[in-house]
């Protein structure tokens, strides 16, 4: 089921160099690559609703995560302007994915509040890297908040 624009999605950033760049103190375009291709993000807006804080999540995995948000017009609006930089396709599905198969333990008691960023491009293997690059540039860029990561200082 497609994700309404004005929503507010959650992307936690891990407490590591690929995601958070101590030195600068901002956010790496590295936090939005996923070795299994698609986002996993979160609806804050359905977790407010159930009274749950997004820092409920950070649990396994997740312990000492940061945040970015967007909205699910962002990572549509992002992904066209990537896609008209590189002058490559790039399509973005902001879709709400709740079963096991995309929600892993412990998580899954929020389920009801997960979204997977999906994309898909032309299939030119280097094209596509350069127009993911500038998407995930783009999102790192343009978050509408963000929260660092605990690293432990």
């Amino acid at each position: 089921m497609p994700v309404a624009d004005e929503v507010i999605l959650c992307r936690f950033i891990r407490p590591h160099r690929d995601h958070w760049s101590v030195r600068d103190q901002r956010l790496k375009p590295g936090a939005f690559k996923d070795s299994r291709g698609d986002l996993s993000v979160w609806d804050v807006g359905r977790l407010e609703q159930h009274s749950v804080p997004v820092a409920d999540l950070l649990i396994d995995a997740l312990t000492g995560c940061g945040q970015a948000q967007h909205t699910a017009r962002d990572y549509r609006e992002f992904a066209a302007e990537a896609a008209a930089e590189v002058n490559y396709p790039l399509q973005v599905a902001v879709e709400r994915r709740t079963g096991d198969e995309f929600v892993a333990e412990p998580w899954r008691r929020w389920s009801y509040a997960h979204i997977q960023v999906e994309t898909a491009a032309g299939g030119n293997a280097a094209r596509e890297r350069d127009v993911l690059a500038e998407f995930r540039r783009l999102l790192a860029l343009n978050a509408r908040l963000i929260v660092p990561p605990d690293l432990g200082n």
